[in-house]
C-alpha cells in the first residue's frame, strides 16, 4: 500500500483514541459528535426520501426502503461533495458503520433477523452503503475495501450501482423540480422540542443541532427545488423510543432524541471497531 494512502486511512481512524482520553466528562468528543451528526444526518435525508417520494408521486420500483437509503447517501453527497477530504470519507464511513454496529449487536445478543420487515438487514444496509462509497470513485478508494470488508465480487459492480443512483437523483432534479421560480409552493418549517433530562448530552445536542442549521438548511433546499402541495414539517421531538418517520397523513418528519442518545451511546462499540481498522491498515 502506498506511504501516502496508508498515511490517509491511520488519520481516518486515529481521532478516537485521541478524543477518548482528551474530553471532559459530560462533553462530546469530537469523533463522538461527528459520529452522531453524520448519522442524525442521513438519518434525516432517508425520512426526505420518504417526504419526496410521497409528496412529489415519485415512482419507486423495489422497496421504498431502499430508494430511501439511496436518496439519503445521495443527498449526503450534494451537501458535503466539496468537502471531499479525510473527514467527509469518515462521515460516510460513520453511517455505513452504524449498521455494522446494529449487525454485530444483534448477533452478541442473539437478536433474530427480521427477514419479513420493509427495511433491508442491518448486514445489507451496511454492505449497500459500502459499496456506494466505493462506487462513487473506485479509482481513489481501493482502502474502502479493506476497511469494511466488501467482498470483491460485490465490488466489481459498485460503480454501476454508484451510477444508476446518480442517475436516478439527477433525472428527479431534471425533471421534477420546479418549471419557474413563481411557481411557489408550500415551505418545510422546522421545529425542536426540548430534549428530555433522560437523553444523555441533551443540552449539547440541541445547542449543536440548531447551530449547524443542518435542518433549516435541508429543509431550505427542498422548498426551493420542488413545488410541494401542502405545508410539511420536520420535527426533532422526544418519542419514547429511538425511531424516525415520515408521516404522509400529517405531512410530519419526525426525528427523536432517543434516536441521536442511541447514536451517542454507541461510542464504546465504534472504538473497538476503529481499533480493529487501524490494526488491520497497519497490517497491510
Amino acid at each position: 500500500m502506498p506511504a501516502r494512502l496508508l498515511t490517509l486511512l491511520l488519520a481516518l481512524f486515529c481521532l478516537p483514541v485521541q478524543a477518548e482520553h482528551g474530553t471532559p466528562s459530560g462533553v462530546l468528543a469530537v469523533d463522538q459528535l461527528r459520529f452522531v451528526t453524520a448519522n442524525a444526518e442521513f438519518t434525516l435525508m432517508h425520512e426526505m426520501g420518504h417526504l419526496l417520494i410521497h409528496e412529489l408521486h415519485l415512482p419507486v420500483l423495489g422497496r421504498e426502503e431502499d430508494a430511501a437509503d439511496q436518496l439519503g447517501f445521495y443527498g449526503l453527497l450534494l451537501m458535503q461533495r466539496e468537502q471531499l477530504d479525510k473527514n467527509f470519507y469518515g462521515r460516510l464511513l460513520d453511517v455505513a458503520d452504524y449498521w455494522r454496529l446494529q449487525w454485530q449487536h444483534s448477533q452478541a445478543n442473539g437478536g433474530a433477523s427480521v427477514v419479513w420487515d420493509s427495511h433491508a438487514l442491518d448486514q445489507q444496509r451496511f454492505y449497500n452503503l459500502s459499496c456506494l462509497i466505493y462506487g462513487s470513485d473506485p479509482d481513489h478508494l481501493e482502502w474502502v475495501l479493506e476497511v469494511t470488508g466488501l467482498p470483491i465480487e460485490r465490488a466489481l459492480y459498485c460503480d454501476q450501482e454508484y451510477a444508476q443512483v446518480e442517475q436516478a437523483v439527477q433525472w428527479l432534479l431534471t425533471r421534477i423540480q420546479r418549471e419557474r421560480p413563481e411557481h411557489q409552493g408550500q415551505a418545510i418549517r422546522v421545529s425542536y422540542e426540548e430534549p428530555l433530562d433522560s437523553i444523555e448530552h441533551g443540552p449539547e445536542l440541541l445547542s449543536r443541532v440548531r447551530a449547524s442549521k443542518v435542518l433549516e438548511n435541508v429543509a431550505q433546499r427542498a422548498s426551493s427545488l420542488f413545488y410541494l402541495p401542502r405545508a410539511l414539517q420536520i420535527r426533532v421531538q422526544n418519542c419514547g423510543a429511538a425511531d424516525a418517520w415520515y408521516d404522509r397523513n400529517t405531512g410530519e418528519l419526525s426525528l427523536c432524541w432517543e434516536l441521536i442518545d442511541h447514536y451517542a451511546r454507541l461510542m464504546p462499540a465504534l472504538q473497538q471497531l476503529r481499533e480493529q481498522q487501524r490494526l488491520a491498515v497497519k497490517r497491510d
